[in-house]
């Protein structure tokens, strides 16, 4: 089997860490969307998460809350955000990981939300509320039709847990940095050093670590620990400031920031 695209980029990475931005398709709009991948092309990130807007999406915290809700209200869906990504796909081979929740795949129908979006050029699923163990069909869809199937592991997953979820994972392991919901806030952590090492007991595949990252001051710390950083609400924030104006351009500056800091 051929490496996939996330294979390939942590590959030619390795030993350093990469940067993987986060953002929410459609907010503030599909067209400042697709010049935000343009731009954390140009940045030189490893990959890109692109969130699927949901009406409840639990995992987050206000900042991608806000963005959902804008695009919602645009009607973006995931075909809006399967054609995004396959129009992007025909000027950059930079890696695209769709980040979901269940709700919005079941609605597509599982097969054809697998078949469409690895024929749109998607590289990566993260389906945030859906634990493997309850639905190993939906994974195994995901993985039949070509996808990395990218699992979470927390500071509150029980190390007996942690085979089982890597035995599903594919492309790279998500951990999460602490406990609570993407952005800034409080939240137990422990050892991160110590966590990420653990995982790699488990696994050769890469370790990105995503949740609270917002400064180039964190990605720092973060350099030569992990293969990669995933920022997200950070760069909604940015959005925010301003949905109607040089969005598309302060995101793209903060991401050349972020990855500055990583290099």
């Amino acid at each position: 089997m051929a490496a996939s695209r996330l294979q390939t980029a942590f590959a030619a990475r390795r030993g350093t860490t990469g940067l993987i931005p986060f953002v929410t398709a459609g907010y503030p709009s599909l067209a400042a969307t697709r010049e935000m991948l343009r731009g954390f092309d140009r940045a030189g990130a490893l990959a890109v998460e692109l969130g699927i807007p949901f009406s409840d999406p639990i995992a987050d915290g206000p900042d991608i809350q806000r963005a959902c809700e804008w695009a919602l209200r645009q009607d973006v869906g995931i075909a809006d955000v399967l054609a995004l990504v396959a129009d992007f796909r025909r000027e950059s081979q930079l890696p695209i990981v769709l980040m979901t929740y269940a709700n919005p795949v079941v609605r597509m129908g599982l097969a054809e939300f697998a078949q469409r979006a690895h024929a749109s050029g998607v590289d990566g699923i993260i389906v945030s509320d859906l634990p493997p163990e309850e639905s190993p069909e939906t994974w195994d869809a995901l993985a039949a039709a070509g996808l990395d199937t990218i699992t979470l592991v927390a500071p509150t997953t029980d190390d007996a847990r942690v085979p089982g979820l890597l035995a599903r994972c594919r492309g790279f392991v998500y951990c999460l940095a602490r406990t609570g919901v993407t952005g800034q806030g409080s939240g137990w952590s422990g050892s991160l050093p110590d966590r990420i090492a653990r995982i790699r007991t488990h696994t050769t595949l890469p370790v990105a670590v995503g949740f609270g990252i917002s400064s180039a001051a964190d990605a720092a710390k973060l350099r030569g620990i992990a293969d990669a950083v995933i920022v997200g609400a950070a760069f909604m924030r940015r959005v925010a400031e301003d949905p109607g104006q040089g969005a598309a351009e302060r995101v793209s500056a903060f991401a050349g920031e972020l990855a500055g800091a990583l290099e």
